[in-house]
């Protein structure tokens, strides 16, 4: 898995944001002070709409990058309208409207191309490479992703360096290579505890979990799930909880402990139901 999760959908207010890029214009420099607030309100309302998508409240996260984005169009602040996109982007991969997510990346990336922001194009280009794997285009995806890490290593970001990994992992497990992909996630598994990064070791047990599951080794399936739920614990993180709480039910179905497995969904489903997911 990455680090997204099943999606709630994407505001309505966000497309029309989006329309309005065509209509910018540069705020004046004696407005400077003006522009500074702004900045900083567009820059306030990203990390909000971030704390409510790693709680899964979807819905608030894209009124939040929405607003985001209409303030940093506003000043012509071409940084903000890059993080805002992108963030948009992901709330559409959350919605699977791919196509949607795409433009969004695409066009958060030639902006922070624009400005020569190497790290922020790292992160559209991973992002366009999921998405890409989603839509089942490999080597398109594959591109993608070597080009992101070369950026990210090139910004000394270690911890977007595990995060492109992971989803490289997650390419060569979609393409049947077994090998590279359990590769990739133990690299970035590794990356990720060490930078105490526990959404992301949660998902890469979590993708472990699935390779060992589809190998046969139920067993170590169980343990990388259990693990991966404790990673998820520390930092709350409730979507990732009902993802390796409805693995672990499974894979108990599985072993024909079917106590344990209805144990599990029903503690998955609870936790579906507060977030307001079907």
């Amino acid at each position: 898995m990455t680090i997204c999760k099943p999606q709630k959908g994407v505001s309505r207010g966000a497309p029309k944001a989006l329309f309005l890029f065509l209509f910018l214009i540069t705020s004046c420099s004696h407005h400077s002070h003006v522009v500074n607030d702004r900045h900083n309100e567009a820059k306030n309302l990203n990390l909000r709409g971030n704390d409510s998508y790693f709680r899964g409240n979807y819905a608030d996260a894209a009124d939040f990058y929405d607003r985001a984005l209409a303030l940093a169009m506003e000043i012509d602040d071409r940084a903000g309208m890059a993080e805002s996109l992108n963030n948009l982007g992901q709330l559409y991969v959350e919605a699977k409207d791919f196509p949607s997510a795409e433009e969004k990346f695409l066009k958060a990336g030639r902006l922070n191309e624009e400005i020569k922001n190497k790290k922020g194009l790292a992160v559209n280009l991973n992002n366009s490479g999921n998405v890409l794997r989603l839509q089942g285009k490999y080597e398109a995806a594959s591109a993608g992703f070597k080009k992101a890490l070369k950026l990210e290593r090139e910004a000394g970001d270690k911890n977007g360096c595990a995060v492109v990994t992971n989803n490289m992992g997650l390419l060569a497990f979609d393409m049947g290579e077994n090998a590279r992909a359990g590769k990739f996630f133990k690299e970035a598994l590794v990356s990720a505890r060490n930078l105490k990064q526990h959404r992301l070791a949660a998902a890469c047990l979590q993708n472990l979990g699935s390779l060992a599951e589809r190998e046969g080794r139920i067993d170590d399936a169980i343990a990388d799930l259990t693990e991966s739920v404790a990673e998820d614990r520390l930092v709350e993180y409730s979507p990732g909880l009902a993802k390796g709480l409805e693995g672990l039910g499974r894979l108990h179905a599985k072993k024909g402990d079917l106590p344990s497995s209805q144990d599990y969904f029903n503690r998955a489903q609870f936790i579906r139901e507060r977030l307001g997911f079907k």
